[in-house]
C-alpha cells in the first residue's frame, strides 16, 4: 500500500468517502483502518518520547521549546531520525525560495529536510503566506520548524505533529532532566538514582548542557564501579558559577568580552553566537527603516524592554557592518569545525581576532 500524507482535513475526509462509496470491499476498508494511527499521530505533544512516534508518519514537524540549547538538542534528534538531506531557512528567507525547497527533490537521493528555527521571528505576512501554502499544497521531504515560543503561523498541528513544551511547568521540567541524566547513566552501564540526579540539578541548575557535561565528568571520575553516588557528586561537582554558552555570548558580541573557552560548549556557544549576532542585525534593520520602538517587542518578544533599549543603543554605536562581519566569520570557523581538524581553541582565538578587528 502506498503511504500517503494528508494536509488537511477535508483531504483525508474526501479519501476515506471514496474508499467507502466507490470501494467498499474488505482489503480497501483494511487500507482505511491502517491509515487512521498516521492521521492521528499528527497532533500536539507535550513530551519528547510521544512526538517521536509521529516523525517518520508526519511531514511536518514543529517543535517549540524555549531553551536554545534543549530545542537544538532535540531538532538534532529529529534530523538524525529521519536522515536526510538538511536545506536551511532564516526567518529573513525568501519565501519563493522557502516554498521552491518544499516541493523539491533531493539532488543527493534520500529525503528532503527544509529546516526553519526561530519561527517566533516570522512577520505576519511571511506567516501567513506560509500557513496558506502548507494547507493548499503538499509537500516533497520534511518541513521541520523551530520556535522559543508563540508565533504567528497558525493550524500547524492540524496538519503536521507539534512539540510544545513551552508551557512546561517547573516541576515536569526537573523531571524530564531528572530522567535524562538517568538514561545517559544507563547507556553507558551506570546507575544514578533520582535522589542523586536531583542533588545534581540542585548544584548546578537546570541548564541541560551543562549537567550533560557534569554527567560524563561523573561517569569517568567513579572508574569500573556501576553506582554513580551523591558523595561523588559532592566530590566533583561544584556549584555552577560558570557561564553558559548563552551568557558567554552575550558578553563577547555586545560587551566585548574575552569569554573562557571550553571546547565541550564549542557547538552550543556558535548557536548562540549567530543569535546575538542576528538580533544586532535585525535591530539594526529596525532603525534603518524607521520602525518606531515602541512596536519591537513583537520581533522581540523574549527581550526584556530594557535590554532591547540597552541593545539598541549598542547597535548605534556598533553598527549594522560589525554584526554582518561577525555573522561571516562565524560561518568560516563553523565550516572548519566540520570540515577540519584544526584545534577548536584556535578557531575561537580566530573568531575574536576578527570580530574585534578595527
Amino acid at each position: 500500500m502506498v503511504t500517503l500524507f494528508f494536509h488537511t482535513y477535508q483531504a483525508y475526509l474526501a479519501y476515506l468517502v471514496l474508499i467507502v462509496v466507490c470501494t467498499p470491499d474488505s482489503e480497501n476498508i483494511l487500507a482505511f483502518l491502517m491509515l487512521i494511527p498516521l492521521f492521528c499521530r499528527c497532533m500536539k505533544y507535550q513530551n519528547f518520547k510521544d512526538f517521536e512516534q509521529s516523525i517518520g508518519t508526519c511531514r511536518i514537524l514543529f517543535v517549540i521549546i524555549p531553551s536554545d540549547q534543549e530545542r537544538a538538542d532535540v531538532l538534532q534528534k529529529v534530523i538524525k531520525k529521519i536522515s536526510g538531506t538538511v536545506e536551511a531557512f532564516s526567518p529573513e528567507m525568501d519565501c519563493r525560495a522557502f516554498f521552491d525547497a518544499l516541493q523539491s527533490p533531493s539532488l543527493f537521493g534520500g529525503e528532503t529536510i527544509v529546516f526553519l528555527d526561530e519561527c517566533e521571528r516570522l512577520l505576519k505576512k511571511e506567516a501567513e503566506a506560509i500557513g496558506e501554502f502548507l494547507e493548499k499544497n503538499s509537500i516533497v521531504g520534511y518541513l521541520l520548524l523551530g520556535s522559543r515560543g508563540k508565533t504567528l503561523l497558525k493550524g500547524i498541528e492540524k496538519i503536521g505533529s507539534v512539540l510544545d513544551m513551552n508551557g512546561e511547568k517547573p516541576w515536569e521540567k526537573e523531571k524530564r532532566i531528572k530522567e535524562t541524566l538517568i538514561a545517559m547513566a544507563k547507556s553507558e552501564g551506570k546507575r544514578l538514582s533520582s535522589d542523586a540526579a536531583s542533588l545534581l540539578i540542585e548544584k548546578l541548575g537546570s541548564d541541560l548542557s551543562t549537567l550533560t557535561q557534569e554527567m560524563g565528568k561523573l561517569i569517568c571520575s567513579v572508574g569500573d564501579r556501576k553506582q554513580i553516588e551523591q558523595t561523588d557528586i559532592f566530590h566533583l561537582s561544584a556549584t555552577n558559577t560558570n557561564e553558559t554558552p548563552w551568557q558567554i555570548a552575550e558578553g563577547m558580541i555586545w560587551e566585548g568580552e574575552n569569554g573562557i573557552f571550553d571546547q565541550a560548549i564549542l557547538v552550543p556557544l556558535i548557536f548562540s553566537l549567530r543569535t546575538q549576532l542576528e538580533v544586532g542585525l535585525k535591530i539594526a534593520s529596525l532603525l534603518e527603516n524607521g520602525i518606531p520602538f515602541s512596536e519591537w517587542s513583537q520581533f522581540f518578544p523574549k527581550i526584556w524592554p530594557k535590554t532591547l533599549e540597552k541593545r539598541k543603543e549598542q547597535v548605534i554605536r556598533k553598527g549594522s557592518a560589525y554584526f554582518k562581519k561577525g555573522l561571516e566569520i562565524l560561518y568560516k570557523v563553523e565550516t572548519l569545525t566540520r570540515s577540519s581538524s584544526i584545534d577548536p581553541k584556535v578557531l575561537y582565538d580566530f573568531f575574536r581576532a576578527n570580530l574585534y578587528a578595527r
